[in-house]
């Protein structure tokens, strides 16, 4: 399966391509492109060695990590994502299952950095991600507004995601990016984003739906993601 981000229920290769990931936190780490493989297990969506992720970036600093990252996967070294939980805010049930559980289809459970005991009550654990995990996520430096990949038709993505993107671009360049993305998709794919995008005339992407995805109980607490699907 190929996805960027893509998703299959066929054991076929699935390539799926995450747009505008960040690298963040101390020691510097990236979550999304693992998030997404296990998500897919997890789901049944895909089998363990048959996913494609590749992952788009207009940032020298995550494509970078992200490089370093498979270097030292192909010498065997997995990538230990740090994953804290304060008690600010009280997350729904629904969010501490899924952070009590998230990487056990892409990894195991390691011991995690302790917290300075400045954040006292801060819980955490780390998922040690398994070197193939990582090999299977492949980095690409693209701007989406001005540049796709030039992909044959068996080759191109089933799913798409971009989150917290389109919100940083005017109406022309959230026109041209969702033109690079259609290019990018096979017909029938999809384009999943937190942005909310309009329906253009003419246009081979189109609105499919919508879902609410709430963190916290707290208002504003969550994000609305929408998906759209290239006819």
């Amino acid at each position: 399966m190929r996805i960027r981000c893509d998703a299959s229920p066929s054991s076929a290769q699935v390539s799926i391509s995450p747009i505008g990931i960040a690298a963040t936190t101390n020691p510097q780490q990236t979550i999304q492109p693992f998030a997404l493989y296990d998500s897919l297990l997890r789901l049944a969506l895909a089998k363990s060695g048959s996913l494609e992720i590749t992952v788009l970036d207009i940032s020298p600093r995550v494509i970078d990590h992200l490089q370093q990252a498979q270097n030292r996967a192909r010498k065997s070294e997995a990538y230990v994502l740090q994953l804290p939980r304060g008690e600010a805010r009280r997350w729904t049930p629904g969010a501490v299952t899924y952070w009590s559980t998230f990487g056990d289809r892409a990894g195991e459970s390691v011991a995690p950095i302790p917290p300075p005991a400045i954040l006292n009550g801060t819980e955490t654990r780390a998922v040690r991600i398994r070197p193939e995990v990582v090999l299977a996520c492949q980095p690409v430096d693209l701007d989406i507004v001005l540049q796709r990949l030039d992909l044959a038709p068996a080759a191109r993505f089933d799913l798409v995601i971009a989150t917290n993107m389109f919100v940083y671009y005017n109406a022309l360049e959230q026109n041209l990016a969702l033109e690079n993305v259609a290019a990018m998709l096979k017909p029938g794919g999809f384009l999943l984003s937190n942005d909310k995008l309009v329906d253009r005339p003419g246009g081979v992407m189109k609105s499919a739906g919508s879902t609410m995805v709430w963190y916290t109980d707290q208002p504003k607490a969550g994000d609305s993601v929408n998906w759209y699907r290239k006819q």
